[in-house]
């Protein structure tokens, strides 16, 4: 395990679990000069850096946050292509994934992991104009529809 790697991806996994999203990582990650992982590739083999060395992305975040490699497992079959000919690659379902556990030294903790995909399953963004916020909004769902309630948007919650 290379050790100032796995300090950068336990610091995300701590920013997620502190309740930061992966936009805000990434914007914590720029202010701190953590170098990206291209960067960080090129800085380990002498190569020149990439004009933005610090600029993390969301989706490198996103990613980063739903590997099970940084916990000891080894994915296999994550795509196919149809034919050698083709460049194109299909991603697979979880199903169809051979997932073998403790193959390899994990960086993050099992239940570290676990709470983090929790939190990232029960996302919620507020609101960016409302004027007030319902406690349960995001989390309580309307029976009749299925909607997500919030400040009276599910139409049989207004009726009724």
């Amino acid at each position: 395990v290379d050790e100032e790697a796995a300090a950068v991806v336990k610091r995300i996994f701590d920013l997620c679990i502190a309740g930061k999203g992966p936009m805000q990582i990434a914007r914590t990650l720029k202010t701190e000069n953590i170098l990206t992982i291209k960067a960080y590739h090129a800085k380990q083999k002498g190569k020149t850096l990439p004009e933005n060395p610090y600029q993390w992305h969301e989706s490198t975040i996103a990613a980063m946050l739903e590997r099970m490699d940084y916990r000891g497992y080894t994915v296999n079959f994550k795509s196919y292509s149809k034919s050698h000919k083709l460049k194109k690659r299909i991603q697979t379902t979880k199903e169809q994934q051979a997932i073998f556990r403790n193959t390899h030294e994990a960086i993050v903790e099992e239940a570290v992991f676990e709470r983090v995909q929790e939190l990232r399953a029960n996302k919620r963004r507020p609101p960016k104009k409302a004027d007030r916020q319902w406690l349960f909004s995001g989390l309580v769902y309307c029976a009749d529809c299925g909607s997500k309630l919030h400040f009276s948007t599910c139409m049989s919650f207004r009726q009724g």
